[in-house]
């Protein structure tokens, strides 16, 4: 998964980021390896917080264990997931819950792809997540 393919599901989804997690099979865990956000998503929360840090750079912290969480979920069972709401979700649904909400961070959708899982969101409620089906 490279830069292109994530700014493409960008495009796609109608999301404001993209991060590519991949499992590190010796410690059973899921991370972050590549993230993308569009440069206007970039520049209004520099402005708005006053730091370079977006939701998806956040996820470089993070361990999640295979079959956890819903990133860890999807892994696993290769099915997708989507939420309304990630802010209102208990921390065993959404890991990232409150790091969402601390950017505005709602609706998140995420699917298996390429030997890992593709997770897209925007600061908009979607109710509908047409992306999790297609082939990109």
């Amino acid at each position: 998964m490279n830069q292109e393919m994530l700014k493409q599901a960008v495009a796609d989804s109608g999301a404001c980021y993209a991060i590519y997690w991949a499992c590190d099979e010796s410690k059973g865990v899921l991370k972050a390896v590549q993230h993308y956000n569009p440069p206007e998503r970039i520049a209004e929360l520099k402005a708005k917080l006053g730091t370079d840090d977006v939701f998806a750079s956040e996820a470089y912290k993070y361990e999640i264990p295979v079959g956890k969480g819903a990133v860890g979920r999807v892994y696993a069972s290769k099915q997708a997931e989507s939420f309304e709401d990630v802010t209102t979700l208990p921390a065993d649904t959404f890991v990232r819950s409150e790091v969402a909400a601390k950017y505005g961070i709602k609706s998140v959708a995420m699917k298996a792809a390429h030997g890992g899982v593709l997770e897209v969101g925007n600061t908009e409620v979607w109710s509908s997540f047409d992306w999790v089906s297609s082939e990109n």
